[in-house]
Order: structure tokens, then sequence, then C-alpha cells
């Protein structure tokens, strides 16, 4: 299907649709706001991308694999300010399959299962239009907000071990952390800069490269499910992280849907 025009369904025609056609206008738009609010700057987003880009090296079924530096980045084509080629995903061939089980099976079939420990889902919105202010992603807060309740998770930056998000440009990747409940709004920037997130940071990030490395629609989301799952399972090869007992995933689309999973070394 054309990707573009689907996405363009989620802009309100008369108001939106022609500059939020596909998904580059709306992110964009979301990033000079984030820029605006909190200081941020294109050097804050080539960092993001720089360090999935180098994840990815890991990573052999990755779409994109090339050492980068912030540098390539800032010096890409501009899609759309302030988005460069090397903070957008591609879009990519692909496909994933993730097999779940009933306890008692998934003890039988795999030495270490990844347990489902809780799931949360949000649709909430028609048109981009209606995610008044994003100084958050609504349904990503919203989400992750119930998640660490049912789980008693207090502090997910010390609680949660990986995460592999649907992060679609680098921005995504630096702002959604703070939807996330990892840190305050606007200080998401400094933990950037300080290796938080990077792979042998407090919390890895997309240790896969993430979306911005491959992105085969309709597949992209199970990925990030399955990534963290590996993760869980200690089977990443070159991109595991060392001890992961906890593991986020998420789901992203549409009109800002999202879909978020948790899982542990231990049942619940």
């Amino acid at each position: 299907s054309d990707t573009t025009g689907a996405i363009s369904t989620c802009a309100n025609p008369w108001l939106e649709r022609d500059f939020f056609a596909g998904a580059i206008g709306p992110l964009a738009t979301a990033a000079t706001m984030y820029m605006q609010r909190y200081g941020a700057t294109e050097e804050d987003a080539a960092i993001v991308a720089a360090r999935e880009h180098n994840n990815a090296l890991n990573n052999p079924y990755a779409h994109l694999r090339m050492k980068t530096t912030v540098e390539d980045v800032l010096k890409s084509p501009m899609l759309s300010y302030p988005i460069h080629l090397l903070d957008m995903c591609p879009r990519s061939d692909g496909a994933c399959a993730v097999i779940f089980a009933s306890e008692e099976k998934a003890k039988k079939i795999a030495d270490r299962p990844a347990w489902v420990l809780t799931t949360v889902t949000r649709h909430d919105f028609t048109h981009f239009g209606d995610l008044v202010g994003w100084e958050r992603m609504p349904t990503l807060y919203s989400a992750s907000k119930e998640a660490y309740k049912i789980l008693g998770i207090k502090n997910p930056l010390r609680e949660i071990d990986v995460m592999e998000l649907y992060t679609p440009c680098s921005w995504s990747g630096l702002s959604w952390m703070e939807s996330l409940g990892v840190c305050g709004l606007g200080e998401s920037i400094k933990l950037n800069r300080e290796g938080v997130y990077d792979m042998d940071g407090k919390l890895p990030i997309n240790p896969s490269g993430g979306v911005i490395c491959t992105n085969p629609i309709g597949a992209t989301g199970l990925i990030r499910f399955a990534e963290a799952a590996l993760q869980v399972m200690g089977k990443a090869d070159k991109r595991q992280v060392p001890n992961v007992k906890t593991a986020l995933a998420t789901g992203f689309g549409g009109c800002s849907w999202t879909d978020l999973m948790i899982l542990g070394e231990t049942p619940r």
C-alpha cells in the first residue's frame, strides 16, 4: 500500500493535509516545538541518530548498516527542518514472527522464555491536530504510566534494563523518553548527551539500531517486541545488553497510537 497516502488520512483534510502529508511533516512540527520549548538543537538529535546507526552495525538483520558520526548526520540532506536524511527512518523490506505460548508450554520450548508482564494499547486520536500542545506524546505517556502502575514500577530509568522503541526519527528518540517517564520534560537532552541511552549506559535504547535503521512497514512494530524478547532471553548476539531482566517495547503509527509491552525474565 501507499504508506504516505495512508498516513495522510490522519491529517484533517481542510486544515492539515497540505503540510502534514506523510510522516515527516508532523514529526518535523513536533521537533521544532520541542526545540523552542526546551532548547534542543539539531546536534542533540544527531547524537541519537549516530548512536542508533552505530548500534545497527551489530545487527545482521538491519537494513542500514554504516558507521555514522554526528557530523555525518548534520551534513546529510535536510528533508524538513530540523529533520535530516540520517535522522529519518528508511522504507525497508522484511518480516518478523514471534511465538506466544502458555506458561507450561513456554517452559518446554525455551530454556529462558521472555514472559509478558503487561501490555497496554492507546489509539486515542483521529487527526494530528488533536494532539493539543505536543509537549508529550500523549498515547505513549498514558500507556507507559498505566503499565508502570500495573507492575509497581516507580523509576523506569532504574527498573527497566533496555528499551526497544518505535521511534521513526531521531527527534522521537530524544523527546519521547520524557513521555515514557524516564525523566522530566526537557531533561532528556542532558541524559542523551551524557550517554545514558548508549549500549553501555544506564538505560540502553534500541540496541538493534531501531526504526531509523530498519523499517519494513507492517512488521516494524513487531520487530520491537521480538528484539526486546531476544534481550530478555539472552539471544541478541552482538547487540545483547548484559544482565537484562526487564525490557520495554513499543509500537507506533497511524495518528500517533501506541502499543506497549513489558517483558521479564520471570512471570508475574
